[in-house]
């Protein structure tokens, strides 16, 4: 049988009987260890937390705290729980190696002792220790590779997100820069557009004015020269020549008025102060007034049904536009007379008004156009004594696009409009 070798480290041998602690001692010095001695548990304790040592032979069966004990607190303590513990006891049963395994211990030797034995078990069970050791030492040096290899990870997303940030902000700044570009491009090309329109229903104003306005004249020229032509012509006869003459006048005041309407709105010379208002107020004296008017064909009703405890803001000025727009355009084409009907509602946060008719209607083709400037229906003058230079409409979109409201029109021919106003009721 070959020799055990020499072995390094640091033993302590507890034990209550002197000679078995002589014996243990005598051996383990002599093939190379350090030793510690301590003749009960309590001992053993104090000596372990002090200094611990590499590996511990406890005896079992000792005074006051037994070897499991002894272990039990070992193992509980941080600073000693680490250290390899072989139990030395005459007791060879099962139970009891079975407690010294339970409680911690690693090993198990039965008295009396076998020097062999002990050497061999107590270099295995150091080498562990040192084995054990050391893989704690590589896993903490693994670990903190993979945490230094995390962090370097981390630090590269961080550069690398940094890096896609400042990309995509000097992307965004770009793409910014080249949408105010874009817009600025689009301005101008619709400034260009807005001046060529201008210039283009400048012309068309000048030309159209000056053709509506030589007819009411000639109208009125005529009107006065017949009147003092016909010195004894009877007075119903003169009725008729002023009132021709009060009808020329009143289509020159209307075209002047939508003309100078459509420019002040243009130009943003019409200021837009929207105010709470009782539109009953102002609809009843409007709807009167054309209830009075020279026409008996017609029927005009007047149905509010305005919430009255809810405020209803709006432009006043720019309001009487839109009705009394509707309302001409309503009666203007409705040479047979019929129902004319003005409603005013509610519909949530938004004013609804709603003018109806039973005119002639609007041919198919022409409603998409029907709000355009100098735009007439293909069947406008197919009602006599309907002039008109197609302004009224225009004027009433206008305005109501100033309350950024809309309008839209529904319209049969030979039966009858229905245009549909829809305010948003805010201040």
């Amino acid at each position: 049988m070959s020799q055990p070798q020499t072995g390094t480290g640091e033993i302590l041998i507890v034990d209550d009987t002197p000679d078995n602690l002589r014996y243990l001692s005598y051996l383990l010095t002599d093939h190379g260890y350090n030793v510690r001695k301590a003749i009960n548990g309590q001992l053993a304790l104090d000596a372990a937390l002090l200094d611990p040592p590499d590996l511990v032979l406890l005896d079992v069966r000792m005074p006051q705290i037994n070897g499991y004990q002894v272990c039990e607190q070992l193992k509980s303590h941080p600073k000693t729980a680490h250290i390899p513990i072989i139990f030395l006891s005459a007791l060879a049963n099962e139970e009891d190696k079975i407690q010294a395994f339970q409680v911690g211990g690693v090993d198990y030797i039965t008295k009396p002792f076998h020097a062999a034995e002990v050497l061999i078990r107590v270099e295995t069970h150091l080498k562990l220790n040192r084995l054990q050791k050391q893989l704690q030492v590589q896993t903490q040096q693994q670990n903190q590779e993979i945490q230094s290899r995390i962090l370097a990870e981390q630090e590269l997303q961080i550069l690398n997100q940094t890096l896609e940030e400042k990309i995509h902000k000097r992307t965004a700044e770009l793409e910014d820069s080249n949408y105010q570009l874009l817009q600025l491009q689009t301005k101008l090309e619709q400034a260009l557009l807005q001046e060529q329109r201008v210039n283009e229903l400048r012309a068309d104003l000048i030309t159209t004015i000056a053709h509506e306005f030589r007819t009411p004249l000639s109208i009125i020229t005529t009107a006065i020269a017949l009147l003092n032509r016909e010195e004894h012509a009877n007075h119903d006869r003169e009725k008729i020549y002023f009132h021709m003459m009060n009808e020329s006048i009143k289509r020159l005041n209307q075209i002047l008025q939508s003309v100078l309407t459509l420019a002040e709105i243009d130009n943003q010379e019409t200021q837009f102060t929207p105010q709470p208002v009782d539109l009953t107020e102002i609809c009843q004296p409007l709807i009167e007034h054309w209830q009075q008017a020279e026409s008996d064909k017609y029927e005009l009703i007047f149905i509010n049904r305005i919430d009255a405890s809810t405020p209803t803001y709006i432009d006043v000025a720019l309001f009487q536009e839109i009705c009394k727009g509707l309302l001409a355009n309503a009666i203007r084409y409705s040479p047979q007379g019929g129902v004319i009907q003005f409603e005013l509602s509610n519909e949530a946060d938004t004013l609804v008004l709603q003018v109806r008719d039973e005119g002639i209607g609007i041919p198919v083709e022409d409603q998409r156009h029907i709000f355009d400037r100098f735009y007439r229906a293909g069947n406008a003058n197919l009602v006599a004594g309907t002039p008109g230079i197609g302004l009224g409409l225009a004027v009433v979109k206008q305005a109501v696009e100033r309350h950024q409201g809309t309008i839209s029109v529904s319209s049969t021919i030979e039966q009858g409009s229905t245009f549909t106003v829809r305010l948003p009721n805010r201040r």
